[in-house]
Order: structure tokens, then sequence, then C-alpha cells
């Protein structure tokens, strides 16, 4: 048995927006630097300030339990909780919006349940999952480590995750320590099946892999031989692609114009691609998280297993900024997607709202997709194996960023990244030979123009761009 500490009772009884949560949680530093004149005193951005009180820049600042981390007027988050998602309106609001997981990684005292703290109070309504919470005495408040029964406090955990993922409430935090991969797949394959965007978050702490930092700062007194077995363990998290996720009201938006543009192509004259690929079935409208105080419930105590959900959800709509997942990739490919990863402009990137649009619908008997323009931020953060400059020889150079394209649907047995390869092929056909020829289809829309782009594809350009706020975050 290890080490008590007092709890909020409100947060035992999965009160995850109380705001003193601090028996439960290592809050660490003081997050928030109150001023008089923002201007001349305060932090900016990627900054250090010195906390309150006189204290030593990074030197733990006590705070009650009243005490909020929320920014206020003459207020500005420490560089070491400046995030997108905690710092910037548009994230905040993007997200707040749409389903997210918040899947925290950080030794004890590296500040992550500090991090914590501060999002339920951006997010109020936010279920909190973590295995410390298991070891807390509901009546006492008292939190008692017992190692034996550490195996049931994840458990716990994970059933916790799926109740509240299983019924779309939004956001999750899953607080642990998460130190190799296998310890937070499982919460990576739930968000996968119930459609949650995923992020990441490591504390930017100077201290966060300091050995003797963190045995001094956790509240829970985890011996430093621990602490450091634990920072040997620790797994780098490489995703499987980096992608600007759209809102679900906006994928259920492109997905009924699809449909619709689809439907037409099907009652319109000879021209149009022969099959044409179906559209997955249920897509077609946005499902808003569901509130804390929902009464929906899982059917079932079976459906509170630690197994990840059978059915799974539509799929999150995105394109693809930079796929880092091909199988017997090149060495000089994984550097290059180790390179990437490391970047800090992405880095930096990950939960930021980008501003873009799709302009036209690319149909071929393989594949549909809408064409994203990228804005010159995502052209920066643009990174493709393919070059849309891979062309056939005599064929015209398209601009960076050609292939962006958002996939809506592919036939059996077709990789999705077919989505894009088709995107340039009309697109190169229709900057080469700007008239459609003698037995092309050409059809007036109330969408806009649609032209073939040789055999077996359309090209249909908007009359309307449709505007999209996008948030870029990584797949696992």
């Amino acid at each position: 048995m290890g080490n008590s500490n007092s709890a909020c009772k409100r947060c035992l009884r999965g009160e995850a927006d109380c705001p003193g949560n601090d028996g439960a949680f290592d809050f660490g530093s003081r997050l928030v630097v109150e001023v008089d004149d923002v201007s001349d005193s305060a932090a900016t951005p990627g900054s250090e300030a010195a906390p309150a009180n006189g204290s030593a820049a990074g030197e733990a600042v006590g705070s009650t339990e009243s005490e909020s981390l929320v920014p206020s007027s003459g207020a500005r988050l420490l560089a070491h909780a400046a995030f997108p998602f905690t710092a910037e309106e548009a994230s905040l609001a993007w997200l707040r919006a749409n389903r997210v997981l918040f899947l925290m990684r950080g030794l004890p005292g590296s500040g992550k349940s500090t991090l914590t703290r501060l999002l339920c109070q951006l997010y109020p309504g936010s279920t909190v999952c973590s295995a410390d919470l298991f070891f807390v005495d509901p009546a006492s408040g008292a939190y008692q480590f017992d190692a034996d029964r550490l195996k049931e406090a994840h458990e716990a955990c994970n059933n916790r995750a799926y109740e509240a993922m299983s019924c779309g409430k939004s956001p999750v935090i899953v607080d642990n320590t998460n130190v190799r991969r296998w310890e937070f797949q499982f919460y990576i394959d739930l968000a996968t099946r119930f459609g949650y965007v995923l992020l990441l978050v490591v504390p930017k702490t100077p201290w966060r892999f300091d050995a003797q930092q963190l045995a001094n700062r956790t509240l829970h007194s985890v011996p430093l031989e621990i602490i450091e077995q634990r920072l040997s363990s620790w797994e780098a998290a490489h995703p499987t692609y980096y992608a600007w996720f759209l809102q679900s009201a906006d994928a259920a938006r492109l997905f009924r114009l699809a449909r619709d543009f689809l439907d037409c192509l099907a009652s319109s004259a000879t021209g149009a691609p022969e099959p044409l690929p179906q559209l997955p079935a249920g897509v077609a409208t946005a499902e808003p998280p569901v509130p804390a105080s929902s009464g929906r419930r899982s059917k079932s105590r079976k459906q509170r297993s630690a197994s990840p959900p059978q059915s799974p959800a539509p799929p999150l709509l995105h394109a693809t900024a930079k796929f880092c997942g091909r199988r017997g990739a090149s060495q000089q490919e994984l550097v290059s997607q180790i390179d990437y990863h490391n970047r800090p402009d992405v880095q930096a990137a990950l939960g930021r709202v980008f501003c873009t649009a799709v302009s036209a619908i690319c149909v071929t008997t393989r594949t549909v997709s809408f064409k994203m323009d990228l804005s010159e931020q995502q052209l920066a953060l643009w990174d493709h194996d393919v070059s849309e400059n891979e062309a056939p020889p005599g064929s015209p150079r398209l601009p960076a960023g050609s292939r962006a394209h958002v996939t809506i649907a592919t036939a059996p047995r077709v990789p999705a990244k077919q989505a894009g390869l088709d995107l340039l092929a009309a697109l190169q056909q229709a900057s080469q030979e700007p008239e459609p020829g003698p037995d092309e289809l050409v059809l007036m829309t109330e969408w806009g123009f649609a032209r073939g782009c040789g055999p077996d594809t359309c090209l249909l350009t908007l009359d309307e761009p449709i505007a999209l706020d996008t948030i870029l975050a990584s797949a696992y």
C-alpha cells in the first residue's frame, strides 16, 4: 500500500469539471499569471514567465480549490500550457462542437494532470478517465495505492472511457502515464471506432523527462528508481498519418452533396462513369457530441467491457497532410516520416483550426473525392510521398497541393490513396484539354459544370466553393 492524499468528492462522483480536483491529480505548476498590463508583463507564447508570489521560473506554486486555471482578462497561459486547444478560441469552439479524445502522456510530476484540470475548465462537461481514481476512497477522499490492484484500476478506466465514448460524450480525457504504445492502444481503437478526433498530449514542462525533478514533484511520492525505469521504457508514438479533419456537420454536408451528384450522374446522358461507387450507408447525418448530462446509457453491463466496440462509427472525413504508415517503406521514406513528425511547426500546429475550402468533386468508377484548396498555412505543412508533378511527359505542371482531397468513397479493395491519384489525373486532363472531347460527358448541374476527364472520370467544378473549418490532428 502506498501514500494517502485527500481528494475532491465531486471528482470522485465523476464531476470532471469540478475546480478542486487537487487530491486526485498532480497539479504541478501554476498555468496562469495574473498581470496588470498584459503587453508589458505577461509571458508571450513561446516564452517562460516567472510564476506569481516571487517563485523562480518552473517552481511549483500552490493553488487553492477555487483557483481557476482558465485565462481571464489580463492573464496568459505559461508557455508549457499554451497549446492551440488551450489558447486559441477557434480551436476551443471547434473541439467543443465535435467529438474529441484528449489522450494524456507523461510521468508523475510532469504536469500532465495539471493540463487535465485546465482542460476540464476549458471544456465543461469533460469526462475524465484515470486509473488513479480507482485508488481514491469515495467516503474519506484518501488516495491509497495498491500495486496488486493496478490491473483492476486500468480495467475500470477502460470501462469508463468505453461507456462515455459509446454514448458520444465529449470531450473524453484519459489521464494516465501511457508510457508504452500498448498501454494506450485501447483508447486509440475507441477513438477510431466511435469517430473521435484524437489529440495526444505530452506536457511541455522543461522537466518532463528529468527523473530527479519528476520524483521531487510527484504528489504520490513515486520512488526515483521507478520513475527512471518508466522513463527508460518511454516509447515514441509516431502516427499513421497527419490530417486536417472536418467537423461532423461539414462532413454530413459533403456526403449529401456527393450522394446527390451521384444520383444526378446515374440519371444523366451517356458519358458518366460506370459503375458508380457506392457511398457508405448512414453517413449523411451529423450527430453532435452528447452533453455530460445526457441520460443515454449503455444498454447492458456487457457493453462496458474492456473490449473495443465491434460496430464502427461513420468515418472521420479528412484531408491527409502527411502519410507515415506505408508498409515496406524505404529507409529514405522512414527518415522523411520521422523528420516530419519532429518538425516544430507540425507539433505546434496540432489542434489548430485551418480555414480552407473544397472546390470540385471527382468521380471515377473507383473513387469519389472532393478537391481541397489549401491555404498558405496548410501548404507549409503539406508533405506527400507522391508529387503532384509526377505527370506523364508533356503534361502541364500542377500547383503544389493539387492532390489535397477529402475521400468520400472507394470501390471494394481500392485503397483510399487512389482517390488522390484519380483527382490528379482528372486535373491533369482538364488542364491539358480545357474543352471536353466529343464523346465525353458535359453536364450543367445546380452545383456547377461537370465534364468528362478521360475514360470513366467526371470532374464537377463547384460554382461556389464550400468553406470549411478543419483541425490538424494525427491518426494512429
